[in-house]
């Protein structure tokens, strides 16, 4: 149940209430989408306007938006709840087409006749699928100034600037794009044991990124001074590479295929 103030929700009742799990509301906070009051013991208070913003982000992530590009702002609720009723109808619609199926392949057998193989394969094709479908990589870092962070890799490293939440003066959440992937800047957090190289002195992972000349983007880099682990190299693994490590010491190596590079110089 709700607490004394009939107006507002806490976390744990509007977690029941809808299936959204607590860590998930208060990732929602980190990304700046939802801001609950505080009653004055410090708790979330959800109030109707948060609620409203919690439909909002929650259908929109229903109708495939993903996470950083839902803007809760974008459209008014009557909007939304046309394009929920829309996508509600389409699935009804594919139910009921799926239903027909599986009723004239019951009536078949009632009357003795072994269903055909395109009657079985169009009741397969109404199964749900036995894995969830992977649709997209994002890469995790943890950094304790973020926004410090997110000006490096942009300005230094030269990948592609996303956007940055803020709490207030305090950026909890950044993005940057190498190529076809995505780098998201987290928050540290230590009660999921995720914390910046500047805490642990060591790094667990690194990545690696595809450029197309890697001694000119070494160039690049190593005149403004970064901490540069070791130069371009012909690796055994087919590329060449250096690496550099960030203002956080995370380790980011750039690579070029070495056949691309044979390609560039028999050109």
């Amino acid at each position: 149940m709700n607490s004394t103030d009939p107006g507002s929700w806490g976390i744990g009742d509007v977690a029941r209430r809808t299936g959204v799990t607590e860590r998930t509301l208060r990732y929602y906070e980190e990304l700046g989408l939802l801001t609950p009051d505080r009653d004055s013991g410090g708790r979330r208070r959800y109030d109707s306007s948060t609620l409203d913003r919690l439909y909002r982000i929650r259908l929109l992530r229903e109708l495939g938006t993903p996470v950083a590009e839902v803007d809760p702002d974008a459209d008014d609720l009557h909007q939304l709840t046309r394009r929920h009723l829309a996508d509600l109808d389409a699935r009804l619609a594919d139910l009921a087409r799926v239903r027909e199926r599986v009723r004239a392949v019951e009536d078949r057998l009632l009357h003795g006749t072994r269903p055909g193989d395109e009657a079985l394969l169009d009741l397969l094709s109404g199964l749900s699928s036995d894995e969830p479908a992977l649709t997209r990589r994002i890469t995790l870092l943890v950094y304790r100034d973020i926004a410090a962070g997110h000006s490096y890799l942009v300005d230094v490293l030269g990948l592609a600037p996303g956007p940055i939440a803020y709490d207030g003066d305090h950026a909890v959440h950044g993005e940057v794009h190498a190529g076809d992937g995505v780098v998201w800047l987290h928050r540290e957090a230590p009660e999921h044991r995720m914390v910046s190289p500047l805490t642990t002195g060591s790094v667990t992972a690194s990545l690696a990124v595809l450029v197309d000349d890697v001694d000119a983007h070494y160039d690049r880099v190593a005149a403004t001074g970064a901490a540069i682990d070791y130069e371009p190299t012909d690796m055994p693994y087919g590329v060449r590479e250096y690496s550099v490590r960030d203002p956080e010491g995370h380790l980011w190596s750039f690579q070029t295929p070495l056949t691309e590079l044979d390609e560039q110089e028999n050109s």
